[in-house]
């Protein structure tokens, strides 16, 4: 009896523990909440008015981009140019021939109806292209130097909007336009010649505007060289209100280039201003935030609150009694296990595959812990084997076609030259298969190796009648004794004559330069291999290093640069390989580098 008293009376506190914290917590996550949820709403409110305000944006910058590749034109343009040059002559047809070339420019462009008046001014001269509804009698090369912001715009060594809107001094009903005067450079020199005036219509911002949906409570503000203007009621209006900023709030933003800040307005109201910059100098859009969204989501956000707390507390009691002796125990076993994987045990534990769900995730640990160390040992034995399997390509991937040329050679010599070169020729060409045949190993020294060269090019000497030589420099004589993968030479030495100084079509030469790494506390060796032929490009070189495709021509075929360079990575890791320095027309280096190994009196190398 007691112990059911006792058992009751610990069941009770473990319920009133549990549900005092499930009651706190549930108070705390509503405040949490409240705070989390008010701030991502008022960040998602910002982000959706900045995204609506770049798409806005990104409108009116796609036709102030045709504005400027309008004046672009009339500045670049030979047309115009030769205009300019001629003006003092007054020639008629090409007056008459830049005009229309001037308008269908015009016409052509895809925000030509924001440009409603387009003159080319040039000393008591000019050309206008101008809407029907805008023409007037006007002189303008007389009256536009006579504006009083003309100095400003046409001397500022950029795009001034400093006049902001202005009624249309040319047009007498007062249409608002926005002008720029930019100059114009004679053809041949950069003395200005004349000037052009182009009026950019108000629409180029009212238009996008007018498909813009925004709340009742936000307004959208444009401010163009220093002038605010606030859009109502489908038209742009001067607005004199200030603000004050508050507080910079830049780290909601999701670009860059808009700003956003919390303001109060001269009236004493507050508002969060978003604004993002236009593609002219000073000149943005901005909008304030909606106050009536943020408030209406609160509300249905504290009905979603209730009814999700009065959840967690069920749920969290129900939960309570179950998981503990359901799954605590087997997700901590499991858990265990998975830190022992992480900690390098892969062996099976029986012990964590029960008869229930929970038992198959764990036997597919276990089944994945083995699946890793065996994919470990493949990996390594993959890793070995194909480095052996590339050093036994070397040796059987001798080309025919190279074995046919040297013959072809040797006849050619013993027909026109008699048999000086055919001895040395012929031992070259003994010793060379003497060495592509003989043994397995993958490091040979440095002596070996040269002695392979010195053999092959011995052979191409002939073939290309001694238009080529090959100088071979060894600063230490202690480098011959230095190890380094076999066949890394010829391959470099053959891309040199078949790529760099066969298409040059003239006598070139090959230095192999042998001497250590310029650096500090290293023993590396570096192999220069310099070809005076028709050198390649950056872009070439990178692609020579990546390209798995076969780069030589006689020998090796299937032995290229790239392969060498991997080769070399396999044998002595990532840092070491080949790097290319190339300047097309003069020269291409490619260097190696290798460890500086030596082979012990064991057949080891140390």
């Amino acid at each position: 009896m007691r112990k059911t008293n006792h058992s009751n009376k610990i069941q009770r506190r473990i319920l009133i523990i549990t549900l005092s914290c499930i009651l706190g917590m549930c108070m705390i996550i509503s405040c949490v909440s409240y705070f989390i949820f008010q701030n991502f709403l008022q960040h998602s409110l910002i982000q959706s008015t900045e995204t609506n305000l770049q798409l806005l944006t990104d409108t009116i910058n796609e036709s102030i981009s045709d504005v400027y590749q309008m004046v672009r034109f009339c500045q670049t343009n030979a047309s115009v140019a030769s205009y300019l040059d001629h003006a003092p002559d007054q020639d008629p047809v090409l007056s008459v021939s830049t005009y229309d070339r001037i308008f269908e420019e015009h016409g052509n462009n895809p925000s030509s109806s924001y440009m409603p008046r387009l003159a080319i001014i040039s000393n008591d001269r000019f050309l206008q292209v101008v809407d029907t509804s805008y023409s007037s009698t006007a002189d303008l090369a007389k009256e536009i130097p006579e504006l009083p912001y003309f100095e400003t715009l046409v001397n500022d060594s950029a795009y001034n909007f400093s006049t902001g809107f202005i009624k249309d001094p040319f047009y007498r009903k007062g249409r608002m336009i926005l002008p720029i005067i930019r100059p114009i450079t004679y053809q041949y020199n950069s003395i200005q010649g004349g000037y052009l005036f182009l009026e950019v219509s108000c629409n180029l911002f009212t238009d996008p505007l007018k498909h813009y949906n925004i709340a009742e409570d936000s307004s959208l503000y444009l401010t163009i060289g220093g002038h605010q203007y606030i859009y109502e009621n489908g038209t742009i209006q001067e607005y004199d209100h200030g603000y004050e900023i508050l507080q910079d709030m830049n780290s909601s933003a999701v670009t860059d280039d808009i700003s956003i800040c919390k303001v109060k307005w001269d009236d004493g109201s507050n508002s969060i201003l978003v604004t993002s910059p236009l593609n002219m100098k000073d000149c943005y859009i901005s909008q304030s935030i909606s106050h009536s969204e943020l408030f209406n989501q609160l509300a249905l956000f504290f009905l979603i609150l209730a009814v999700t707390l009065v959840a967690i507390l069920g749920i969290g009691i129900a939960l309570m009694m179950i998981l503990n002796r359901m799954i605590n125990v087997p997700v901590q076993k499991i858990r265990d296990k998975m830190v022992k994987i992480s900690g390098g045990d892969f062996s099976r534990d029986l012990s964590i595959e029960w008869d229930h769900e929970l038992g198959d995730i764990g036997k597919g640990i276990n089944d994945l812990s083995e699946n890793v160390l065996l994919l470990m040992d493949k990996k390594i034995e993959d890793e070995k084997l194909k480095r052996d399997l590339e050093y036994k390509m070397l040796q059987s991937q001798i080309n025919p076609h190279f074995l046919y040329n040297t013959l072809n050679s040797i006849k050619w010599m013993a027909s026109i030259q008699g048999a000086e070169g055919i001895s040395e020729m012929t031992t070259a060409l003994s010793r060379l298969l003497r060495s592509i045949s003989k043994g397995t190993s993958l490091l040979v020294s440095i002596r070996e190796e040269l002695a392979l060269v010195t053999d092959y090019f011995t052979i191409q000497k002939y073939r290309y009648g001694g238009t080529i030589t090959l100088n071979i420099l060894v600063d230490d004589e202690l480098l011959y004794d230095s190890q380094i993968v076999k066949f890394t030479l010829q391959p470099l030495v053959e891309n040199a004559i078949f790529h760099g100084i066969e298409p040059k079509g003239c006598a070139g030469d090959i230095t192999i330069h042998i001497k250590h790494e310029n650096k500090v506390q290293t023993t590396d060796i570096c192999i220069d291999i310099t070809d005076n032929g028709i050198g390649m490009s950056k872009e070439k070189a990178a692609q020579v290093l990546l390209n798995s495709e076969d780069t030589g021509r006689d020998f090796f075929k299937e032995i290229g640069v790239s392969n060498v360079h991997k080769r070399l990575q396999y044998e002595f890791g990532e840092s070491y390989g080949i790097t290319i320095d190339s300047v097309e027309g003069k020269y291409t280096t490619m260097s190696i580098h290798i460890p500086d190994r030596k082979e012990s009196l064991g057949g080891e190398n140390v």
